[in-house]
């Protein structure tokens, strides 16, 4: 089978993990009321997100500009840029409103904001897409990253980093619509926009891998898996594991799950 039909495949399972995960709260109220397993897999999803940026895509990023003549640790420099930018926009760029519903002790002010979400819904204004696409970002970064990937190994382990983080993320997303008091119908579009973003990432990655290749760009491709680096230790560290250990119990639990996954990513260096 070939890479690009696998990626396409991997696009359509990440589509639905989006999908389904956010709009499951929206058309359930039991489900609504979230669940500990969500968490522990974020907190999985995390270690794999850390690890495999750290230990693989840092160091491939690394090899590859030393291989093209580079002393200086260039891959290092623009991961580092990647997760500035990431920072920049999340918390100095971002609405306050959002910002604060964002990252407020891991979602638990939507019920505490809940006249105020609801009053900008009904309102017709722009804070429910504001939210949505600060939620999406990162996961269309990863797609990005994915869609790039000419190692089915890499691929199938960012895949799975991903699916896992759609799956949750999407869910914390469809639990802050059901609560906020916006019209259903509103909020599975909502929901739908969120689930695409990850696989518009992966179409834009794999059309710039081709770019990349056919101008035998190598310096574009180390440069892609650098930033990739610098976004996934920016998801894992304060998109995930911040958010998730602000929230109270479990914490021991969390940590063994995150531990897990980059002992998981450890590991796979020794074969790949």
């Amino acid at each position: 089978m070939e890479l690009l039909t696998v990626k396409l495949l991997f696009l359509l399972g990440i589509l639905l993990a989006g999908w389904i995960g956010s709009s499951l709260p929206l058309l359930s109220r039991a489900a609504a009321s979230g669940g500990r397993f969500m968490s522990w897999g974020n907190a999985f999803s995390a270690g794999i997100f850390l690890g495999i940026g750290l230990i693989h895509m840092l160091g491939e990023a690394q090899a590859a500009w030393t291989e093209l003549g580079w002393n200086y640790p260039i891959a290092f420099v623009l991961a580092t840029a990647a997760f500035a930018a990431s920072l920049l926009f999340e918390h100095v760029l971002l609405p306050e409103p959002a910002h604060e519903i964002v990252h407020h002790h891991g979602h638990d002010c939507i019920e505490e904001h809940h006249g105020h979400v609801g009053a900008e819904a009904g309102s017709g204004g722009f804070y429910p897409y504001v939210l949505v696409v600060a939620l999406s970002l990162h996961s269309m970064l990863a797609g990005l990253a994915l869609g790039t990937q000419d190692s089915f190994t890499n691929g199938l382990i960012i895949f799975a980093a991903i699916f896992v983080h759609k799956a949750t993320a999407g869910f914390a997303l469809g639990v802050s619509l059901a609560r906020s008091g916006i019209e259903k119908r509103r909020s599975l579009r909502l929901a739908a926009l969120f689930a695409a973003m990850t696989p518009i990432g992966i179409l834009l990655g794999i059309a710039l891998n081709r770019i990349i290749r056919s101008g035998a760009e190598r310096h574009v491709d180390a440069a892609v898996l650098a930033l990739a680096a610098g976004t996934f230790i920016y998801i894992a560290s304060l998109d995930i594991i911040q958010d998730e250990f602000l929230r109270p119990g479990s914490r021991f639990m969390k940590w063994l799950f995150a531990t897990l996954g980059l002992a998981l990513m450890a590991l796979l260096a020794l074969w790949i």
